[in-house]
């Protein structure tokens, strides 16, 4: 499945400025001194095996430094938890990191990457796996990686940037790092094998261009793994937006092959675990769900001055929740549901997920579509466990 339904506040972002934490509780509810939360009743209830992986920050970590992973129900109840070493944030300059999604869902599993390197598993019943181990220090680096949907094939990129400059102020236009290559280093590893180098690459800048453009993993479908390139590492905030232009990857080389569409009339936001992607058109921001060749399967227009943003396809790909001043479901056969929450991705065809920067994961049945039901925690979405 797609990374993408995992980000960055909105999966997608991976904006450091907008994350926010999970609370969810292993084995009871995790709001307030144990009292349960008070989702409004809906005619329509979700399905109680309905479960999705998120990442928290507990006390044990900075704030937006992710150290817990979690697998919960629609109740707010984690059925599985467990914690790690957070990924360090390198020094950028005058504007903050943006690190790359560390989590992502395959094969009924969450895979979740440590600031050690080590990429482990975590099924719903509880249990662990060591998957894979990337060389990884940490010091000035940014770690990517994507699992193949069967979850027995993974590639990984260490992204490597020199330290700060001795002096200067990167904001006032002086030279934010000292002398020395960025670099970028791709890894190959079965399930619990040892990972293989694939390449090490020396990533060009100049005058003109004094950062290079980075590949970052995001995911994996049916065409082949998925990332970025040129990939947003660093920003002074703003969004929503991609984490970058999206591409396929050869999983043999870990080169990239091809574009994921064309990011100068469609941008693309999510890739399905068929290939087919959702863009939103440069001219108005419609919706457009293409197949991997780049053809229409159908589309929906934006309202007047109101475009679309972070749009998510549907399981099945016949409906597209999207997020902008019209939160809306949208669908192949043109109808139009409005929506009280902002979508971060879907649980089910039925059942789409959403929230705030700061407020509460919620959910819709789009049986009853103004019907929205409080889970009581708050957290970043990685995805549906299916």
């Amino acid at each position: 499945m797609s990374k993408r339904t995992i980000t960055t506040a909105v999966r997608s972002w991976s904006i450091s400025l907008v994350l926010v934490a999970v609370a969810c509780g292993s084995g009871q509810s995790p709001t307030p001194s144990g009292s349960s939360p008070s989702p409004t009743t809906s005619s329509s209830p979700a399905p109680a095996a309905l479960l999705f992986a998120a990442l928290e920050t507990n006390a044990n970590a900075a704030q937006f430094q992710w150290n817990t992973v979690a697998i919960a129900g629609l109740d707010g109840v984690a059925r599985a938890k467990t914690t790690f070493a957070p990924m360090p944030i390198p020094y950028t300059g005058c504007e903050g990191a943006v690190l790359p999604p560390s989590a992502h869902v395959a094969a009924g599993k969450v895979y979740f990457a440590d600031g050690q390197g080590t990429i482990r598993s975590l099924d719903p019943n509880g249990n662990t796996a060591t998957v894979a181990t990337i060389p990884f220090t940490g010091t000035q680096q940014m770690l990517s990686f994507a699992v193949s949907p069967d979850g027995g094939h993974l590639l990984a990129a260490v992204f490597s940037l020199p330290p700060e400059a001795k002096s200067g102020n990167p904001c006032a236009g002086g030279a934010p790092y000292a002398p020395g290559p960025f670099t970028l280093d791709v890894y190959s590893a079965q399930a619990g094998g040892a990972s293989q180098r694939l390449y090490h690459e020396v990533l060009q800048t100049s005058s003109t261009q004094p950062v290079p453009n980075v590949m970052a993993f995001e995911g994996w479908d049916k065409v082949g793994p998925e990332a970025t390139f040129p990939t947003q590492w660093a920003t002074q905030g703003g969004g929503p937006h991609p984490d970058g232009t999206m591409v396929w990857v050869d999983p043999s080389t870990g080169k990239i092959s091809r574009q994921v569409g064309d990011p100068e009339s469609c941008l693309v936001w999510d890739v399905a675990p068929s290939g087919d992607y959702v863009c939103t058109t440069t001219q108005g921001g419609s919706i457009s769900v293409r197949r991997p060749d780049g053809t229409e399967l159908w589309g929906f227009t934006a309202p007047a001055d109101s475009p679309y943003e972070n749009p998510r396809l549907s399981p099945l790909e016949g409906r597209v929740a999207a997020g902008g001043s019209d939160s809306a479901v949208v669908t192949s056969a043109g109808d139009h549901v409005a929506l009280g929450l902002y979508p971060l991705g879907w649980l089910d065809n039925e059942t789409v997920i959403g929230g705030g920067y700061t407020a509460d994961f919620t959910y819709v049945r789009l049986a009853s579509p103004s019907t929205i039901s409080d889970m009581g925690f708050k957290g970043l979405f990685v995805g549906a466990i299916q």
